[in-house]
């Protein structure tokens, strides 16, 4: 009531155009971050094509899990990473290959790797940036609507190929 009361006697100061000049500008802003905003938040999910544990992955200090090796001809999927920010038109990875305690005992250690590449295109329908660890410390990313990476067949087949 009291609430009621100061709102009545502040919009009695304020003219009637100034009124609607600030209710209008209040709903282009809920419509524009509704339907036309570019979207920045998503999910994050890894996929390993390559023969050792991942540790550890990031993009743009956005923490994605871990993953396990491939092997038998098939690659892994890790978890899912949820709710982060992804702003801008660059995206640095940065990924720690892991240790196994075979692998200790060959000599190898940790491994940190990192590189930028270019945001992929998105649509207002994708919530999963997809990021693929590929032999040669190489990385190729692809946003998608749902837990299926678009990238998946094609590099699939392009490791069949070079087997």
């Amino acid at each position: 009531m009291l609430v009621r009361w100061a709102m009545n006697r502040f919009f009695r100061l304020i003219p009637i155009w100034l009124q609607i000049v600030m209710v209008g500008a209040i709903a282009t802003a809920v419509v524009w971050q509704t339907y036309f905003r570019e979207p920045t938040g998503g999910s994050l999910t890894g996929h390993t094509h390559i023969d050792r544990p991942i540790y550890s992955f990031w993009v743009n200090d956005n923490w994605g899990g871990n993953l396990t090796s491939y092997s038998g001809g098939q690659y892994t999927r890790g978890g899912v990473t949820c709710c982060w920010s992804f702003k801008g038109d660059t995206a640095e990875v940065v990924w720690i290959l892991d240790v196994t305690p075979e692998d200790i005992a060959a000599g190898l250690e940790e491994e940190r790797h990192s590189v930028s590449l270019p945001m992929p295109e998105r649509t207002r329908d994708d919530q999963y940036l997809h990021v693929h660890f590929l032999p040669g410390n190489r990385v190729e990313m692809a946003w998608s609507p749902d837990l299926q990476s678009p990238l998946s067949q094609r590099l699939r087949e392009e490791h069949h190929s070079n087997d």
